[in-house]
């Protein structure tokens, strides 16, 4: 009895692996807020830009669909990407669940994570405002809709442009920083500068013959912004949390409200101001007891999350505790 050949068995082709993936997406918004004025591409836009047909782009972006190698290429060198080894993965070893995982997350995500959804047009739009000069940007979102990860990825950004970049949790304050207002702004000040990896000068820029409000702007004005060379974006998370101070609240956002207005005084000291650009973060659920015309929280540009319907969610759509939002901007 003769014995049959070995049956060979047919390649199934790849699919981007988590990496590449993140590395297109990264790409692809860089070229969106670059050539396309923030507003995404749609399949007929990249089909002309990659010479792929929608629907072969269309598989590469979900990836559960396996392509050939030249696709991928094609597909990465349209945004000037060299395709590696470690940007995609062979079809076979993912459908055995060894390119997926099925994790509980929470928390700022990585820069380089997989699980972060791009929700265009946010990040163009928030990578556009820190652009300018004295800036103001609002991110506004229920808590666990993907916040911290988007401000880091703005952070990141700016730093790509060599503007030096600073964030404040408030929530790492202890309870004591918020006695009075004259701790926390001090507190403040020092973060920052330990942030810039600049030394402590509270001595020498805070006289309590002057408000604390005053000494804060002061320290600011003629030490940390005259220091710097560069642009400093300064982004505040959680501040929720000084709204549960409103003495401590009301003086602190109307500091921040008047910071925001000295850089277009037009004065000597405004082009010094125009180098700091702000960025507050908070959830929509927090009432804000402040009047509207001291609040850094009624200026700037402010994006606002609003989730879509659970059946519009593509991808790991109750694991990563973000949801696929839209934005609602408003130019004040």
């Amino acid at each position: 009895m003769s014995q049959r050949p070995p049956q060979i068995k047919r390649k199934r082709g790849i699919i981007l692996s988590t990496k590449g993936w993140q590395r297109l997406q990264a790409a692809e918004q860089r070229s969106i807020s670059q050539n396309n004025f923030g507003k995404p591409y749609t399949l007929q836009e990249l089909s002309d830009r990659t010479g792929l047909s929608p629907n072969t782009l269309a598989r590469v972006r979900s990836r559960k669909v396996a392509v050939d190698q030249q696709t991928l290429e094609s597909y990465f060198r349209a945004f000037d990407l060299t395709l590696g080894a470690e940007d995609y993965a062979d079809s076979d070893i993912t459908a055995s669940g060894g390119n997926r995982q099925s994790v509980l997350l929470s928390g700022q995500l990585p820069l380089d994570s997989s699980y972060y959804v791009y929700r265009p047009p946010i990040e163009s739009l928030c990578y556009d405002a820190i652009l300018q000069p004295g800036a103001l940007l609002r991110i506004k979102a229920p808590r666990q809709m993907g916040k911290t990860s988007l401000v880091a990825r703005v952070l990141s950004q700016a730093r790509e442009q060599r503007f030096m970049t600073a964030i404040s949790s408030l929530q790492l304050a202890d309870s004591t920083v918020f006695t009075d207002l004259k701790r926390f702004l001090q507190w403040f000040c020092v973060v920052v500068t330990q942030s810039l990896g600049l030394p402590n000068h509270l001595d020498k820029h805070w006289d309590d013959l002057f408000g604390n409000s005053y000494n804060c702007t002061n320290y600011f004005e003629n030490y940390v912004l005259s220091e710097i060379a560069t642009p400093l974006v300064l982004a505040f998370d959680e501040v929720d949390v000084v709204f549960d101070y409103p003495e401590i609240a009301t003086d602190f956002f109307g500091m921040l409200r008047a910071w925001y207005e000295k850089a277009r005084y037009g004065d000597g000291k405004s082009e010094l101001w125009q180098k700091l650009r702000l960025v507050l973060v908070h959830s929509t659920e927090v009432y804000v007891p402040l009047n509207m015309h001291q609040s850094p929280l009624m200026r700037g540009w402010r994006s606002s999350f609003l989730p879509l319907p659970k059946s519009k969610f593509s991808i790991w759509p109750s694991d990563m505790g973000l949801s696929s939002p839209k934005i609602v901007q408003e130019i004040c």
